[in-house]
């Protein structure tokens, strides 16, 4: 059985598709540990055609059980930030991205619905349904771009730091700090892989929904680095993942106690004019028995614990909100 996916850029109309597999296929879908799934994509339409053949494949789709419980409670999501922000004081890490997965036992939505809903919630973000062969179906609606390729330019985007949105003020220097590190680590890799004349633009503020980021684009010119090179080598960036990257890597592994799947991972598509990759964030994981919601926050040696958690919070309540009806 093939799979299927149905992606909205913002200020586009949504796509369909179903996903062939194939080992040199153009779509791709990347867990935050692991290889590449690759497809070919077969168009199936934008907008209301678009929308047709989604509902109608869905219905289609038998998706597995998850038994959804939750990763962490409170205290527990609370104690392992402690950890991780004494490991930062320590210098064992710059940062390091924790995250924890919220359990729903039902949703009185459908699918469609809920992509319809999220498209309306956050309109500057990339919404999007994917349903690899079976497996589960992830749904949500990412701000950050991991790269996109134009002929010989390269864009990303250093995303990091998160408030309220709507806060009054400056920014605190945790989060000013914490969007240093992840930009300097991003141009040096592109640098690295071969990519010149790299200039950032920002920060600036990027909304996402009730939360806003601090966000600076990334751009430079590559010869011969195809999209797939590019996304391999930034992924996972230290905004998913964390710095010194081996370091933050291992604490995630050793300390955050579940498996990711495709949260943080990314997903994308190659073509002759155009190639895009986006980093899988602000995401349900649909089965047939529930939901599983996922969020996290950057820590560094400046982190409050409890505002951690109610950060966490704060990123899955407008998913609760539009999935649960």
């Amino acid at each position: 059985m093939n799979g299927l996916a149905w992606i909205r850029e913002a200020g586009q109309e949504a796509q369909a598709w179903e996903l062939v597999p194939s080992p040199q296929g153009s779509f791709g879908v990347a867990p935050f540990r692991g290889a590449v799934q690759r497809f070919d994509p077969v168009d199936r339409g934008r907008g209301a055609l678009g929308r047709t053949w989604m509902a109608e494949a869905l219905g289609r789709v038998a998706l597995p059980a998850l038994h959804p419980v939750d990763s962490h409670a409170a205290a527990d999501y609370v104690q392992l930030v402690e950890h991780a922000r004494q490991a930062c004081a320590d210098g064992v890490l710059e940062k390091v991205v924790l995250s924890r997965r919220k359990a729903y036992h039902r949703s009185r939505v459908q699918p469609w619905e809920a992509f319809e809903r999220l498209s309306d919630a956050y309109p500057n973000a990339t919404v999007f349904l994917i349903q690899t062969p079976g497996a589960s179906l992830w749904m949500g609606a990412t701000p950050e771009c991991l790269t996109e390729v134009v002929g010989s330019s390269v864009r990303t985007m250093s995303l990091a730091g998160t408030r309220l949105r709507g806060s009054q003020g400056t920014w605190g220097l945790k989060e000013r700090e914490e969007q240093h590190v992840v930009t300097k680590d991003i141009v040096q890799m592109l640098q690295a892989l071969g990519v010149e004349s790299v200039q950032v633009e920002g920060p600036s503020v990027l909304e996402a929904g009730p939360v806003e980021h601090l966000c600076s684009h990334i751009e430079g010119r590559s010869a011969g680095l195809s999209a797939w090179d590019i996304a391999g080598a930034l992924h996972p960036t230290p905004a998913v993942g964390g710095l010194p990257r081996a370091q933050a890597h291992a604490f995630i592994r050793r300390h955050e106690g579940y498996d990711r799947r495709n949260y943080a991972g990314y997903f994308g598509w190659t073509a002759a004019n155009r190639s895009i990759f986006h980093v899988t964030l602000r995401c349900v994981e649909w089965g047939s028995d529930g939901l599983l919601g996922y969020a996290g926050g950057g820590i560094t040696a400046k982190s409050d614990p409890v505002g951690e958690w109610a950060e966490t919070e704060q990123k899955l309540q407008t998913l609760e909100n539009v999935l649960l009806g």
